[in-house]
Parts: C-alpha cells; structure tokens; sequence
C-alpha cells in the first residue's frame, strides 16, 4: 500500500457526514464487545450486582461527563483537548496517551477472540488453542485494520456502522432470544435462578476482579469525541448519539451475559470463545446448528469492526498533541485522506509487540486475562483525568454554554466526578490480582508482571513530555488551540 503523507494541517474545516445513529454505531463499535459476555456469565445471577455497580459509577458517569464536555469543549483532540483546558497540556498528553497505548496491549485481546471465531468457521476449531496461528491471525488483522482506517473516517464510519449492527447488535440478539426460549422451553438453567444468587457472595477480594472486566467492557464512549470535526450538529447529535449507544450497549450486556449464563456450563466456558460455545450450543438445541459458522463469521466481523474503531479515535486525538509540540515531526504525518498515517502504522507495530505475549504465556486464556487486565489499568487511569476534568472545568468555566449538562449543576458534577474517580481506584488495585481461573500459580510474579506492564507503558509519556522542547520549534502554530471557545 503506497500511502501519500503531508504535514498535520491546522485549522482545516471538515466535511460533517456523521449523523446521531452512524455515531450511536460507532460508540457500540468501540463498546460493545461479545467477548466480555463469557467472563460475567461465571457469576450467574450474582452480575447484576456488578451490573449494576458499574452502570452507576462508570457507564453512568462516563456518559453524562463526556456529554458535557464535547458540547461545552468540542475542541479538536476529544480528552486530550479536555483536561488540557482543565489540568493542563501535560496531563492532557498523558491522558490521549493512556488512551493510545491502551489500544497495543488491549487490541490482541479482541483479536484473540476474532481468531477463535475464524478457527471455527474454517472447520478447524482446535486452531483457536494454538498460539502460532492466533498469532498469525492477530498480525494479518492489525494490518489491514489498520488499512482500512487509513483510506478515512468515510469508510472507517461505514465499516464500523455495519459491523456494529451484524456483527455485534444482531448476533447479541440472537443469543438473548435463544437464551430466553432455552428457559421458556423448559430447560434446566445452568445457573442457580433463585433469590439469594442475586446476592454475590463478597468474602473476599478476589471476588471483585471480574469488576474489572465489566469496567472494560463499558469503557470507550469518549473515544468518539476524537471524530467530533465529522458529527452534523455535535452539540445536539453528541449527547442523543451517547444516550442511544448507552442504553444498547448495557441492554444487549447484560441480557447476553444472562442467556449464556442460562445455556452453557460454566466449567466449559472459556474466556476467548465462551460466546461461541453459547450460540452452537443454543442453536443445535433449535435444531438450527447450520447457522452457527454464519453468525460466527458475523460475529468476527463485528470484532474486525470493533478495532477498526478503536484504531482511529486515539490516533486522531494524539495527532492533535503535535500542535502543542509534543510529537516529533515524523510522526505529524497525514495522509491524503487526512488521517495520521505516521501514528497509526506505529500503533500497529506496537500491537504487533505485544503480540509477542501469545508466543510467551502459559496459554491463550492467561494471555487474554492478562492484556485484559493490563489494558483496563491503563484506561483507569485516564478515566480518573476525565471525570476530576469534569469537575474542575465546571468550575473553572461556569460561563461557557453547553448543549447539555450534567443534571444539578456544580454539585451533580462534583458528586459522579468524585464517586466514579474512587470507583475507578478501587477497580485499578482489584487488577493486581489474578483470577483462579487463568491458574496463574505465582501470584507475586502476575504482580511484578502488572507493574512492570503499567510502567513500561507510561514510561514513553514522561519521555516525549521531558522532550517536548525538542519539537516546540517545528510545531505547526494554532491559535487559541486551548483557549475558550468563543
């Protein structure tokens, strides 16, 4: 692929084709993910109370604060752009960096799942427990991922619409409905249905760490911000278009997590292909075995368009640092169609990188746990910055109007800030302890690996902030970047 590159440009106005249900679709693309519905499904009837935790201290939150800053601050950049305004330019660079780099550990685990799909759709479902070809997989897809976003957000955004509707919101469908009528059919439930499985046992710790996963699998309505230059009316389309994906994406959640819970064993269920088990398993109960290997390959196109979307937004918004001077001129690269094309090919080698833990750990499933993990303490961390940006820039712009705003004013703000921030820690220390089920026997060393990990991830910022003086001169000029829109 030749790709044609010129200079970032400052100040270009964008051509706005995104509507309210194309970025509800892009929102779901970069949410929604099957894969975590296996991981919740281990506790039964027990997740509605994590459920329901993080709906009201992350989904909740996340939504109604990133509302309120891209209608008040629609300023090129999405969070980056944000907690610069209120934090700063450094911990505005820190937090699209967060963002970023989450993408290179995060992005082999929906890959992994994506290569169990495409193992049993070519026949061979045993493929998915070898490491060399979901390595192989993971490679190819990076790449042309990564191609398909570089032609531009026009057929980034059609790409992401229709895998988001056939291969995530459709099949998602399916499985609520199949789970429904196993019920209603009369089948016994693999999952205690009774009063008291409602309550989780909380003995100990441990039995949070799966909160982590579902704070990851709601984690990601921010991204799109970072194509807010492309939305028709953003200031009215942004927070309908968050609304909407929202509530689809905590709807077809929590209803799959329960139907798979209902129809598959879960001492069968793996991590990286438990929703598979669930469709085949449903489906050859109906008599309608045949559409497995067609709703699987949908299924991998939903996942092919849930990295498709999460490949453009970060890179977007990190491009916008170089007008501050925090990028060395080789990665200010645009393409012809406008998109960092320096960024993004560095971001599939980083993901390529860390590709390299499939050929390393024990096993798939300890590999998906661990990027799982790792990507989910990186996004935390961001995650802190933009709700104590929400806060301060309540207070700090009070006079600046927003199409919408978070209900209660200064105190409604400072309340879901500070509540979803303390979620947010605590879910961040639950990482550094590893399920029984990915048989991690050496816990001090699963500790030495997320330490190292988070450090080895947030090193690269602090290099390229203390070397920002470096690259101020050759920054393109942009007036008012971070000022107050008038």
């Amino acid at each position: 692929m030749i790709i044609a590159t010129k200079d970032v440009a400052v100040g270009q106005p964008s051509k706005r084709f995104i509507g309210i249900f194309s970025l509800a679709m892009i929102n779901c693309a970069a949410v929604l993910n099957l894969k975590n519905f296996p991981v919740m499904a281990e506790y039964g009837l027990g997740m509605l109370f994590f459920y329901a935790f993080s709906v009201f201290f992350f989904l909740i939150p996340t939504a109604l604060v990133s509302a309120e800053l891209a209608t008040g601050f629609p300023g090129e950049g999405g969070i980056f752009h944000w907690v610069s305004k209120a934090l700063g330019d450094r911990l505005g660079f820190l937090a699209i960096w967060l963002q970023f780099v989450s993408n290179a550990v995060g992005f082999p685990v929906t890959l992994i799942y994506l290569a169990a799909l495409l193992a049993y759709v070519s026949g061979y479902p045993e493929l998915a427990a070898r490491s060399d070809y979901v390595f192989l997989v993971v490679l190819v897809v990076t790449w042309l991922g990564t191609g398909i976003t570089l032609r531009g957000m026009r057929l980034t955004s059609f790409v992401t619409h229709w895998a988001s509707l056939l291969g995530m919101i459709i099949p998602g469908l399916i499985v609520i409905f199949l789970g429904i009528s196993w019920i209603l059919c009369g089948h016994d439930s693999y999952t205690a249905l009774s009063l008291e499985a409602l309550f989780p046992r909380l003995n100990s710790v441990e039995q949070f760490i799966f909160l982590l996963n579902v704070f990851l699998g709601f984690s990601g309505l921010e991204v799109s911000a970072a194509h807010i230059q492309e939305v028709k009316n953003p200031r009215r389309s942004y927070p309908w278009a968050l609304l909407l994906a929202a509530v689809m994406i905590f709807a077809i959640s929590l209803l799959g997590s329960l139907a798979i819970a209902f129809s598959v064993p879960k001492e069968v269920l793996k991590l990286e292909s438990g929703v598979l088990q669930a469709m085949e398993a449903l489906l050859t109960q109906f008599d309608l075995g045949v559409l497995t290997p067609w709703i699987a390959l949908a299924m991998a196109l939903g996942a092919l368009g849930h990295f498709v979307a999460w490949v453009a937004g970060p890179a977007r918004g990190l491009l916008a640092t170089a007008k501050c001077g925090y990028l060395p001129p080789f990665l200010r690269k645009t393409n012809a169609w406008g998109m960092p094309s320096a960024i993004m090919v560095s971001q599939a080698c980083a993901i390529t990188f860390f590709s390299l833990f499939l050929l390393w750990l024990p096993s798939i499933t300890t590999c998906f746990w661990v990027l799982m993990a790792m990507t989910a303490q990186t996004l935390l961390v961001m995650y802190i910055l933009l709700f104590i940006t929400g806060i301060v820039l309540k207070f700090k712009y009070p006079q600046v109007k927003r199409a919408y705003t978070v209900p209660f004013g200064k105190w409604g703000m400072t309340a879901i800030g500070s509540l979803a921030t303390l979620a947010c820690i605590g879910a961040y220390i639950i990482g550094f302890l590893p399920p029984k089920e990915i048989h991690f026997e050496n816990r001090m060393l699963y500790v030495l690996i997320m330490l190292l990990g988070n450090a080895f991830l947030m090193l690269p910022a602090w290099v390229i902030i203390r070397s920002r003086k470096f690259h101020e001169k050759s920054a393109p000029k942009q007036v008012e970047f971070l000022g107050m829109e008038k």
